[in-house]
């Protein structure tokens, strides 16, 4: 045992493989608590059984814990490779992996303890001390690394150095290491105003505010760079394992020396000038041709190793791929690094070029996913390239070698690029149809990461069993190295209609009167996640939202008075216009026809009726959807009424005390309309559709049991069935805001503070609107 001890905590390949078990633990735990396993009640029995409290208010703060553990012991592993991969004084290489594994051990159970166990402030402390412990190490690393000495001057003329003899590729490394310490720093101090008092901020969520905050661009910059300087790193373990050298490797140091500077320089500089993306694109781009020297070495390495084993002096362009392709392992880790140009490179520099005549044409929520997505991604490939590097270095041969290098890169690849297609779905298909791809994309999930993981456990299973074997490999290995594998949503299907829910034809009546008002008092409530004091005056509010009915019946009578009128397919109506105030990706709406309805849309309640409109059976009751900003707005006005703000929704959704939903902190099936919330309007396919006005009233329908779901005035729908319009106008923002979440919303975002933005001219089938007066 004792020998165990010292394998797990005072070799390398020990403390690598003691970081791998604790992030699978993790991620095994933690997995449960979100996506299908919320639905199948997994998350209630991880829930129950380790006594975990997930406060809603605090979702976003344990998500930044989450993140962070587990980066923690990724970087960890870096280091440890690092310090055993680059020459350094042994002594350093104690000191440097002590400090690291006690400060990520630290900062991992602690940070966990305080985000999901109770906000217990001593484990907060301990948590900033881990991090603190783990910066020093950073510095301990940066001085092992110091490339200028005399004793580890680069000899070799087949390496890249300088005419006085110093290393480039070390130099490459020390580059890194005070570039992450910096952006580590360019973290921690908006991270530490942010997290006083467990306040979270995620740099999604104010993606499009065209004012940010100095803390706030700061932690965009900061996530960003990390992830870069992560690649970084792995690029250059990669360079030592392929032993780079010869002129690309002279030509790829300085390149990635000069890349990496730029790069972080780019990241930092987004807190004070509008040119960030612009340097971070050239930093990356040196970086990139960096890597792509690295890539063809490689290849040609090889290649000609492989035909130098099979005696062939002349080869054919088949026997040269087979070649290449021979070793997956080898191969994998450089076709990753390609292959990452087409999901992650790609994608991001056509998001940044497309941004305003595409991307942010879609709600917010859409480009949250697609920017979550990108990092993820970014994450996970980097873990694979580790992750073959891990499986050669323990010496996998023949069959197993093959079958477990071939399944990593087939089903990852597969996983990702179902990513970037569900990331970018709504480019090419609208929301209505788009529930054929989401179940597509989920079952090519499940085949190909499903592959990557059931091989990764069994590897990890053998290994386990290996520790405990006597005289087994454990105790001959020389070197190890960790992976994590970190991925989203995945691969693509086809779009198709969806087959009418069941409960269509049943269940037809609204459940509370469309046509009722409740008084909100005036006075003041806590708005916000983080309970801002906002006061509002008295007013009326809608019990239910507008229903296909009632706008139906005003589509008729606007036409025909001449407040609207048909412009082909569009229903449109005068609009004054906003003030414009030139902020960045802000769009101009000057004085003009506006659409309000479109006519034809497959997604469609209200359809043509000879020189009328009808509504579809059984939808007289639903939400009206598709309608737009202006035509919400319209609707309100024709009536003389107004939108709500969104101060007004919100005091009407949650009363005067804090809480998550309009009913309370807990949310099941019963008490709303969300995505797979498996309602008697939610078909086979897994397409959510709306429910009539009202209906989580406490009624029973058929097997389905509803609990009264109405908000402390009375007011129905607050949280899902269709996302509501509000009234505000923002300066330097064009976006008008949804409250309430929808149907094809998770459940946390129905909470109760939870925001979502689109241009004022979208339509969907998710989204609907009530007045107030």
């Amino acid at each position: 045992m004792q020998s165990r001890l010292h394998y797990l905590f005072r070799s390398t390949r020990g403390l690598c493989l003691l970081a791998i078990g604790l992030v699978a633990l993790v991620t095994a735990i933690w997995m449960t608590l979100s996506g299908p396993m919320v639905e199948w009640g997994v998350r209630d029995v991880t829930v129950n059984l380790l006594g975990m409290k997930l406060e809603p208010v605090q979702r976003e703060g344990r998500i930044v814990s989450l993140y962070h553990s587990i980066a923690f012991a990724v970087v960890a592993v870096l280091v440890y490779l690092i310090t055993d991969r680059v020459p350094m004084k042994p002594q350093q290489q104690a000191n440097i992996n002590t400090v690291t594994t006690v400060g990520y051990l630290l900062a991992m159970f602690s940070g966990l303890i305080f985000g999901y166990f109770g906000q217990n402030w001593v484990f907060h402390g301990l948590f900033l001390v881990g991090q603190a412990l783990l910066f020093y190490a950073g510095i301990l690393l940066a001085v092992a690394l110091w490339p200028f000495g005399s004793e580890y001057r680069q000899r070799d003329p087949s390496y890249a150095r300088t005419r006085g003899g110093i290393d480039l590729e070390r130099a490459a490394f020390f580059t890194m290491a005070v570039c992450t310490l910096i952006s580590a720093i360019f973290g921690a101090i908006p991270g530490a105003f942010f997290g006083n008092g467990f306040v979270s901020f995620l740099s999604e969520d104010v993606v499009r505010d065209p004012v940010r905050t100095v803390l706030q661009s700061s932690i965009i910059g900061h996530l960003h760079i990390m992830l870069t300087l992560i690649a970084v790193a792995t690029c250059l373990l990669i360079c030592r394992w392929f032993d780079f050298k010869g002129t690309l490797h002279r030509l790829a140091m300085p390149l990635m020396i000069f890349g990496t500077i730029v790069t972080s320089f780019g990241a930092w500089s987004v807190v004070f000038t509008a040119a960030a993306h612009t340097i971070i694109y050239v930093g990356s781009t040196f970086i990139l041709l960096a890597a792509l020297f690295l890539v063809i070495y490689a290849w040609g390495r090889l290649i000609s190793d492989r035909l130098a084993e099979q005696g062939i002096e002349k080869a054919t362009f088949g026997q040269k791929v087979k070649a290449l392709v021979h070793d997956p392992l080898r191969f994998g880790a450089t076709w990753q690094m390609v292959y990452m140009n087409f999901c992650t490179t790609f994608v991001g520099i056509f998001m940044a070029v497309k941004l305003d005549d595409l991307i942010r044409t879609m709600p917010h929520r859409e480009e949250r996913i697609t920017l979550a997505g990108h990092w993820h991604m970014l994450s996970a490939i980097v873990a694979t390239i580790i992750l073959f590097y891990f499986a050669d270095m323990i010496g996998l041969k023949g069959k197993v070698r093959r079958w477990f290098g071939w399944i990593v890169i087939i089903g990852s690849d597969l996983a990702f690029a179902g990513a970037t297609i569900f990331s970018l779905k709504r480019l090419f298909v609208s929301e209505y149809y788009q529930q054929g791809i989401v179940n597509n994309t989920m079952l090519m999930m499940d085949i190909g990461l499903g592959a990557v993981l059931i091989v990764l456990g069994i590897f990890m299973l053998w290994l386990l069993v290996d520790l405990f074997r006597p005289g087994g490999r454990w105790s001959k290995m020389t070197t190890t190295i960790a992976a994590l594998i970190v991925a989203s949503s995945l691969l693509a299907g086809c779009g198709s209609p969806p087959t009418p829910p069941p409960g269509l034809s049943q269940f037809t009546e609204a459940g509370a009167d469309p046509e009722a008002w409740v008084t909100v008092p005036a006075g003041p409530f806590p708005m916000g996640r983080d309970e801002i004091e906002t006061m509002v005056d008295e007013f009326e509010i809608m019990v239910t939202p507008v229903t296909n009915a009632q706008f139906a019946a005003y589509l008729e009578k606007a036409l025909a008075d001449g407040t609207l009128r048909r412009d082909g397919d569009v229903i449109v109506a005068h609009y004054p216009g906003d003030a414009f105030n030139h902020g960045r990706h802000e769009k101009e709406y000057p004085p003009g026809d506006y659409p309000h309805f479109f006519l034809g849309d497959p997604a469609n309640r209200i359809v043509e009726d000879g020189g009328g409109f009808a509504v579809l059976p059984g939808y007289e009751n639903h939400p009206a959807t598709m309608v737009t900003w202006f035509g919400a707005r319209g609707y309100c006005e024709a009536h003389g009424w107004r939108l709500p703000t969104e101060a007004e929704w919100e005091k009407a959704a949650k009363g005067t005390s804090q809480r998550a939903y309009p009913w309370g902190d807990e949310i099941t099936p019963q008490h709303a309309n969300y995505y797979h919330s498996r309602d008697p309007f939610e078909t086979a396919e897994g397409f959510s559709d709306t429910t009539p006005v009202g209906f989580y009233n406490g009624q029973r329908y058929g097997d389905f049991q509803t609990v009264d779901a109405a908000s402390p005035y009375g007011v129905y729908d607050m949280a899902g069935n269709v996302s509501e319009w509000t009234a505000d106008i923002y300066p330097m923002i064009h976006y008008r805001y949804l409250r309430g979440g929808s149907k094809a919303d998770y459940a946390y975002d129905l909470r109760t503070w939870s925001r979502n933005n689109v241009e004022p001219e979208y339509k969907s089938p998710s989204i609907g609107f009530r007045c107030v007066r």
